[in-house]
């Protein structure tokens, strides 16, 4: 650790990553593979791009559907999802959610990316 001065950083990043796929398919932190397959599948139907006008939105919606799946059942960091999170920065002020953490920024998204 004393070499590697953004260990801290990247074990954050990792740790924030697993919690935005968790909520992304809806599952608990400790959910097992037939859980994680079967919120998948559910979220693979409801967001396919087939059933949403096949738009650049539901391309998008899609994908970071896949990236959660991955990176939660097959341990694979998906760039997409970090690209999202990064984005989220960005989030101009609301008064629904505390956005001075990144809680608050994920739940403003979450409720973006699928609704109230």
């Amino acid at each position: 650790m004393k070499d590697d001065p953004d260990f801290m950083t990247r074990i954050n990043r990792e740790l924030a990553a697993r919690k935005a796929a968790c909520r992304i398919l809806d599952v608990e932190e400790d959910a097992d593979a037939e859980d994680l397959k079967r919120a998948y599948r559910m979220a693979a139907i409801q967001y396919h791009p087939d059933h949403n006008g096949n738009t650049a939105e539901a391309n998008r919606k899609f994908a970071l559907i896949q990236c959660a799946y991955e990176l939660l059942a097959s341990d694979k960091p998906c760039d997409a999802l970090l690209a999202e999170m990064d984005s989220w920065k960005d989030v101009p002020e609301d008064d629904k959610y505390k956005l001075d953490n990144s809680w608050g920024h994920f739940c403003w998204w979450r409720e973006k990316f699928f609704g109230p």
